[in-house]
Parts: structure tokens; sequence; C-alpha cells
């Protein structure tokens, strides 16, 4: 299973931002950003809004045995 911060490197690939573009649209140092990555350290609240300057949407779920999301 990936962490926050894999899935957010794959997603910065797909939408073809680096580093330094998501932080300016992030509001936020890059060097910040560069930590929490590193860190995979992210409140929910900050992780949405970086998703949201890649133009993507989260999602988040729990998600039972029998395939049943809350």
């Amino acid at each position: 299973m990936l962490n926050l911060s894999e899935k957010l490197r794959i997603a910065m690939i797909k939408c073809n931002v680096n580093q330094l573009e998501l932080a300016t649209r992030s509001n936020q140092s890059r060097s910040n950003l560069a930590n929490k990555i590193l860190r995979n350290d992210f409140k929910v609240s900050e992780y949405e809004k970086l998703v949201d300057a890649l133009g993507c949407k989260l999602e988040v779920n729990i998600v039972f045995p029998t395939g049943e999301k809350l």
C-alpha cells in the first residue's frame, strides 16, 4: 500500500507538476513542502489543499472487508 507521500509524487508526475510549482500553488515554501513529503507528515486539510492545487479531488473512505464503504 502506498503512503500519502508516494501517492502525491505519482499525482505530481501524472499532472506534470514539479515540487516547486506545487509549493507555489499551495502557498508554501518548497523546503516546507519537501520536508512534509520526506516525513510523510500531512494534516488531512493540508493534503487536501495539495491535491486541490494539482487540480484533483481527494476522497477518504473506510472500507470494510465486505467492500462496504463508510
